[in-house]
């Protein structure tokens, strides 16, 4: 496992970041009588009996207002928030909730592509990649530079000459969980893994082992400094097209 933390060091590197109160109060009306209140009834006159609410209107809803003759409204008790809001005020709710798991919960030029991928990586011949590559237009990225090659760029991460810690590393990435991001939009995007959009201080214990099937101790500390995901990842569009695996962020 050694070998990831010695390659992500370098890629993490090179990359470019460019990424990535809540409050309620109830309202009371004031209960007091107004100063110009009128004077109080003579002795021939009746006492009228206490006002009561109209049917249908509850003792809640409040007392007629003198002046203009309208039903105060009642004041409301403040919605509940909601927990991970209360958390966390200020903070999205993104699309990280709706963790996908396997081809099932691709569309089925996704799953194509992802099928292509996955049958290269297997392979052990990082070549495989090469007619996967030149079918995309444009072309996947590699990093946020022109890499040159992107079969010998690959290569020049690797720790070993042909390429096959790269291979490795893309197929334990297209074995984990993804998202559907950016949903309606020109950039909507399935990624691979989860974790590169999932905040980092939300991972559940069992999350973690999930991650840690990814990345080093190392590369946690890397990623803990930094401040989000910057090991690999893959992004297919939903029409099949191959658009990046590179790391960074």
């Amino acid at each position: 496992m050694a070998r990831k933390a010695r390659r992500f060091g370098g890629v993490a590197a090179i990359a470019t970041a460019f990424c990535l109160g809540l409050g309620a109060a109830a309202f009371a009306q004031d209960g007091a009588a107004p100063e110009n209140a009128p004077p109080p009834a003579s002795d021939d006159q009746a006492t009228p009996a206490p006002a009561t609410p109209a049917e249908g209107q509850s003792e809640e809803e409040g007392e007629p207002d003198p002046e203009t003759g309208q039903t105060r409204e009642a004041p409301r008790e403040a919605a509940p928030r909601d927990p991970q809001a209360a958390a966390e005020p200020g903070k999205a709710v993104p699309e990280y909730l709706d963790v996908l798991k396997g081809e099932q919960a691709m569309p089925e030029p996704v799953r194509k592509t992802w099928e292509a991928l996955h049958e290269a990586a297997l392979s052990g011949d990082i070549e495989r990649l090469r007619p996967l590559i030149e079918a995309q237009d444009p072309a996947p990225a590699f990093g946020f530079d022109n890499v040159g090659d992107p079969i010998e760029y690959l290569k020049s991460l690797s720790g070993d000459p042909e390429g096959r810690e790269m291979l490795a590393i893309m197929l334990e990435i297209l074995e984990s969980d993804f998202l559907y991001v950016d949903r309606d939009s020109p950039n909507a995007m399935y990624l691979w893994p989860y974790f590169a959009r999932y905040p980092l201080d939300r991972l559940s214990p069992q999350q973690m082992v999930q991650l840690f099937t990814l990345i080093t101790a190392g590369d946690w500390q890397d990623i803990q400094s930094y401040g989000a995901y910057i090991f690999f990842r893959l992004g297919i569009s939903p029409d099949g097209r191959w658009h990046f695996f590179l790391a960074g962020d």
